[in-house]
């Protein structure tokens, strides 16, 4: 194992387990990103020491999830979560089981996982245990249910998901049988919490084919006014709001919701992104303008980052260096920029709404041409117009 990057701190997790008698195992998303070549985020052990016996024998643990045989260890500056072999019972909510069932039998452990990707274990020596071929179906880019997929899919709804964001992050196919699970069990989408639903749209949103959120999107019956179609919206950087927003526009163009707010709240999405869907959102599905006074006014509504979210859905690879123009050019681009402010107004005899009203006037004719942001030329203007 010293050839596979796996931090000395949960070699020595490893060690200590077995050193007192109690097989364990790297498992799950830890050995499927090592045989990868990635470096894993999260360091999963599965063993057949019950959590207690886990607890006694490392001094600083956390019991993160004892009612289904996890314990977090802290140990040689690592930290991993150990959980007991185990089976699982009847799932009657669609998202977990009533009740688990310690073993000591690893297989039986790895029966009960979702993917035959993460149903591999590897020992202290690098040896690989992988009774369902995972290795192969990661070479062969396939994802594939462990045994039956319907019965997977029945079990925690929320597979379904995960199916279609692994394929993503580790660019996959899915399994035929496995995808036709999903359609036909697709329903079983209503017994996912909407948070979780949110944080797997988001993992597969910032992969690289994000495209796969429009398969997901399928499953969001609860949410949409029909099913989506295949993506057409070119699709930008993978930065998380240019995604929302892009995926927003895709389901905005089809018909699938009727705003990016409501659709975001729906899915518990933070304030921040559903702010800025909203501005991108319509700049993504009309025409970005030619000429800069127009463009001015984008960036004075709806933000800079706004317009250039739109620019990358629309192929404009013009605009963002003209954005960033406009931006070093020091141009007003709003209210708090104006030669002049409202006490200016008030002493020319505007009042209440009006000077608001007088305000935006002049920003939109400095928008159309910056050299008229001097406090004399837009008090002429003004006089002009009470003249007019």
């Amino acid at each position: 194992m010293d050839n596979l990057m796996v931090p000395a701190g949960v070699k020595g997790i490893l060690q200590r387990l077995q050193t007192a008698g109690h097989p364990a195992y790297l498992v799950g998303g830890c050995v499927r990103d090592t045989l990868l070549g990635r470096t894993p985020e999260d360091w999963d052990i599965c063993t057949a020491a019950l959590p207690e016996q886990t607890m006694a024998l490392f001094d600083r643990t956390v019991p993160t999830g004892l009612k289904h045989g996890t314990v977090t260890v802290f140990y040689g500056g690592s930290q991993a979560e150990v959980t007991t072999f185990r089976k699982d019972g009847p799932y009657t909510d669609h998202r977990r089981p009533d009740e688990v069932q310690f073993t000591d039998r690893l297989t039986e452990d790895l029966s009960r996982r979702d993917f035959t990707v993460n149903a591999m274990a590897m020992d202290l020596e690098g040896n690989l245990i992988d009774p369902f071929g995972g290795q192969k179906d990661l070479k062969e880019t396939c994802l594939r249910c462990v045994g039956d997929p319907d019965k997977r899919f029945q079990e925690d709804a929320l597979r379904m998901f995960r199916a279609f964001r692994f394929a993503a992050q580790l660019n996959m196919g899915i399994d035929t049988a496995t995808h036709d699970a999903i359609c036909r069990n697709a329903h079983l989408a209503r017994f996912v919490a909407p948070e979780r639903i949110h944080t797997e749209l988001e993992k597969t949103l910032l992969s690289p084919p994000p495209s796969y959120a429009m398969d997901m999107a399928r499953l969001l019956s609860a949410f949409l006014l029909q099913a989506p179609k295949n993506s057409g919206i070119p699709t930008p950087e993978p930065t998380l709001a240019y995604r929302w927003a892009w995926f927003c526009a895709e389901l905005m163009l089809q018909r699938c919701i009727e705003s990016p707010e409501a659709f975001l709240r729906s899915l518990r999405a933070d304030t921040a992104t559903i702010r800025f869907c909203e501005q991108a959102v319509p700049l993504i599905l009309a025409p970005l303008p030619e000429e800069n006074p127009a463009l001015r006014r984008l960036i004075a509504k709806h933000g800079a980052d706004a317009v250039r979210c739109a620019a990358q859905c629309q192929n404009r690879q013009d605009l963002p260096s003209r954005v960033d123009t406009i931006l070093a050019s020091g141009d007003c681009l709003d209210l708090s920029h104006l030669a002049v402010n409202g006490t200016d107004l008030q002493a020319l005899g505007y009042t209440g709404a009006d000077i608001g009203k007088a305000l935006h006037r002049l920003l939109d004719s400095v928008l159309i041409d910056p050299r008229c942001n001097q406090k004399e030329m837009l008090l002429n203007l003004l006089k002009e117009d009470s003249h007019g």
